[in-house]
């Protein structure tokens, strides 16, 4: 079974709130209906809950719904890894990096790892 890394930013859901939210739904729809064959690690920003409380975002309710609804579906893995070393650690445990751009698509880039960057405007 292969493994991807799928990290998304807090700054999409900023600036773009609807298309964001959209594109994490769409995404989470596609790996849910490949989870036989594909196991999703879904490894989102570790403060993003906190920027859009202190931007007093209105997608924040929204994304609070998306993230416990994954958890809660038990189909693909929430990584809460609170730090870039322990984020490295469970992307190096992965066959491929996906979603927005971050640090982490070097660490993937050295080891290897095929990186396919997220378009939030392509859904």
């Amino acid at each position: 079974m292969k493994k991807i890394f799928y990290y998304t930013d807090v700054l999409p859901i900023l600036s773009k709130q609807r298309e964001a939210l959209n594109k994490i739904n769409k995404t989470l729809e596609i790996f849910k209906n490949s989870s036989e064959e594909i196991e999703l690690v879904w490894h989102p920003y570790s403060r993003t809950e906190e920027f859009l409380k202190l931007n007093k975002c209105p997608a924040e309710a929204e994304y609070r719904k998306i993230v416990e609804d994954f958890k809660n579906a038990g189909w693909g893995v929430f990584d809460e890894a609170p730090t870039l070393d322990e984020a490295k650690k469970v992307l190096s445990g992965c066959d491929a990096y996906y979603g927005d751009s971050c640090d982490l698509i070097y660490e993937a880039q050295k080891k290897n790892i095929p990186v396919m960057l997220q378009d939030i405007a392509v859904v």
